[in-house]
């Protein structure tokens, strides 16, 4: 399986100038590096960033580190995935992350392609329960509703390249962990994060 790493954001909601929102460091190292050092450790065979005319120095960090990546052209996170996917001729299952999970882990990731493997859908969504988002004390951007359960995506999906242009239906797989409540998108989830 590939992984698109998405670094296109403008990141407005963290009210920082002058540092790209996947160029921002934790603990000496940019959130995007993280990302990709995860992917790379796990199980995904290649690794692609989509980065967008909003984020120039981090397509010029992906060349400097000899990362393969591509411009998309910044309509945002499913249009520039879907541009990507296309332009890029992806067969099959794609894993989507977002480059401002700087905690995610190779195990995560793995985890996530054993899921989908057996879920035999064409895609899948990654959530984590919502009681887990509340203790953070965090408003969530998005929810998604399933029965009685309240779950917030954390920026991590799985899609099928060869039905990119078509609704697909997808599971959805709870994870219990932490590291997937820092998905970085105001300065308080850059505040929030452990510093130890």
């Amino acid at each position: 399986m590939l992984a698109l790493i998405m670094a296109g954001g403008k990141g407005r909601r963290l009210g920082i100038n002058g540092v790209e929102k996947p160029l921002l460091e934790f603990k000496g190292v940019p959130f995007i590096a993280r990302v990709h050092t995860a992917l790379v450790r796990s199980r995904i065979d290649d690794v692609i960033v989509v980065t967008s005319p909003n984020t120039p120095r981090t397509t010029q960090w992906a060349e400097n580190s000899n990362i393969k990546v591509i411009t998309a052209p910044g309509e945002g996170y499913i249009r520039d995935y879907g541009w990507a996917i296309k332009r890029l001729r992806l067969r099959g299952p794609v894993l989507i992350v977002s480059a401002d999970l700087p905690l995610i882990t190779d195990q995560v990731i793995d985890r996530i392609i054993d899921c989908h493997a057996e879920s035999q859908r064409p895609a899948l969504t990654v959530c984590v329960p919502d009681e887990l988002y509340k203790a953070t004390k965090r408003i969530p951007d998005l929810t998604v509703e399933t029965g009685h359960k309240v779950l917030i995506p954390v920026g991590v999906n799985v899609v099928d390249g060869d039905l990119i242009d078509d609704v697909q239906e997808e599971a959805i797989l709870v994870i219990r962990d932490e590291a997937l409540l820092y998905n970085i998108n105001r300065r308080a989830d850059l505040e929030r994060l452990p510093r130890e």
